[in-house]
């Protein structure tokens, strides 16, 4: 008899440990009443916390607005130390304790995160609450941070491929406060960023309401909590973001950017996708993974079988902002080859479009699966993936199981979304830059990036 209660309490107990070691994320509310998205896991191995928290930002979307501020500010306040550390010590303390934290621009939020082993919560919540409430903003540290960024956009922008994203971007969005944020075609503004206006960004910007927040990783939901209030009670209350709705222009067009000294001709393909806010963002995935997949998709036998080119091409898709989705169609191509690779890419694309053979579509899918559940493990990876369905108003109780989500897209729902919300192939945007001036017939030919608004 004593053995079967035993066995039974054992049962109970593994039982128990397995229903507490279950990902399930839930709503919850710290001790000063705000909404957090909270997964706590108890797994063998797990140690690490992340906090992530999304702040809305309108300064993307403002006219008169230097656009290189929220990309210095946001360097400079978890990098520039605290009254107490310089911002070397914080940068050591931080490495020492396996630590780490970002905050960073998008065009709708700015992003903040930290990711510490749970030892170290009390410190490294310290440390962040601190820097975000108090930034230091030194002139040398700015200073340092502008050149760096400066150094970094003067090289971004000679490259041949982001100058003719730039060209689609402005094609896109127009001369608008979005695209200069997005594109910085006036370089020398980051070296006109003040501590002044780094100091307007962080009390517009960095506060306590209107945020977004996701806690995950080897924590209680009272320490979640907590933490989650430490972080932002010392902030201002802050006031309502605008809001912003960009008119944006898809009309198909051709466009050259001649580049006399470039080294390579650049190609690309782009049209709007609906955005992520409304769902199938993930047959989406699926299905341009396919079409471009190395070594046997449609794409890569249209370039390099049929048209024995030599450089490769991929397919994907990305954001402008949370209302502004695009997919894309890119690569390099050897300049003489360049508008029938433009023919042969769009045709392919269309064919793929309308009728695509899917054989092989288990295969990916099966493995596409099996990594986004195996990445999907990783702490900061939940909180981030928590996070970015939160922004979207979607459940972000699916992030631990979007491996199983995507494993369950079926070739009949890839087929019916490509007829469905993908861009024909005749109402794409193709976009070259190149050394040869009419290597593509028919394009609006233009030698600035600015000269997009002449092309009809």
């Amino acid at each position: 008899m004593k053995r079967f209660l035993f066995l039974a309490a054992l049962m109970l107990s593994l039982a128990a440990c397995k229903e507490d070691a279950s990902r399930e994320v839930v709503l919850a509310e710290t001790p000063d009443g705000r909404p957090f998205h909270f997964m706590p896991i108890y797994e063998d191995g797990v140690t690490d916390i992340t906090i992530t928290i999304a702040w809305p930002m309108s300064w993307a979307f403002s006219v008169d607005r230097n656009p290189a501020v929220p990309y210095v500010a946001a360097e400079a306040i978890l990098s520039g130390g605290t009254g107490e550390f310089a911002p070397q010590d914080v940068l050591e303390l931080f490495n020492d304790k396996n630590s780490r934290g970002q905050l960073y621009a998008r065009a709708d939020h700015a992003i903040g995160e930290v990711s510490f082993p749970k030892e170290h919560i009390d410190d490294v919540i310290s440390i962040a609450s601190e820097m975000l409430k108090s930034p230091q903003f030194d002139q040398a540290w700015i200073d340092r941070i502008k050149q760096g960024f400066l150094a970094n956009q003067t090289q971004s922008q000679a490259q041949t491929a982001n100058q003719m994203w730039a060209v689609a971007r402005l094609a896109v969005l127009g001369e608008t406060p979005l695209n200069d944020f997005l594109s910085l075609p006036n370089i020398p503004v980051i070296s006109d960023v003040s501590v002044d206006d780094l100091r307007r960004w962080h009390a517009e910007t960095i506060v306590q309401n209107g945020v977004i927040i996701s806690v995950t990783g080897a924590i209680s939901r009272d320490d979640a909590g907590k933490a989650v209030d430490q972080l932002l009670s010392g902030l201002p209350e802050g006031q309502a973001q605008a809001t912003h709705n960009v008119d944006t222009n898809f009309e198909p067009k051709t466009l050259l950017l001649h580049l006399p000294d470039a080294e390579k001709t650049t190609l690309g393909l782009m049209g709007q996708l609906p955005p992520t806010a409304e769902g199938g963002d993930l047959t989406d995935l699926l299905a341009l993974s396919f079409f471009g997949r190395s070594g046997s998709g449609p794409l890569f036998d249209a370039v390099r079988t049929d048209l024995r080119a030599s450089y490769g091409f991929q397919a994907g898709s990305t954001n402008y902002d949370r209302a502004t989705r695009i997919m894309f169609i890119a690569g390099e191509v050897e300049t003489e080859k360049l508008a029938e690779a433009s023919e042969l890419i769009r045709t392919t694309y269309e064919s793929y479009r309308t009728a695509p053979d899917l054989t092989g579509l288990d295969d990916l899918r099966r493995g596409m699966a099996e990594g986004t559940a195996q990445n999907v493990l990783y702490v900061d990876v939940a909180a981030r993936t928590m996070l970015e369905l939160a922004l979207d108003s979607r459940d972000p109780s699916d992030a631990p199981r979007l491996g199983e989500l995507l494993e369950n897209v079926m070739a009949l729902e890839v087929q019916e979304r490509l007829a469905s919300v993908f861009p024909s192939g005749d109402d794409l945007i193709i976009v070259a830059a190149s050394p040869d001036a009419s290597a593509l017939p028919g394009a609006c030919v233009i030698t600035k990036i600015e000269q997009v608004a002449q092309c009809p």
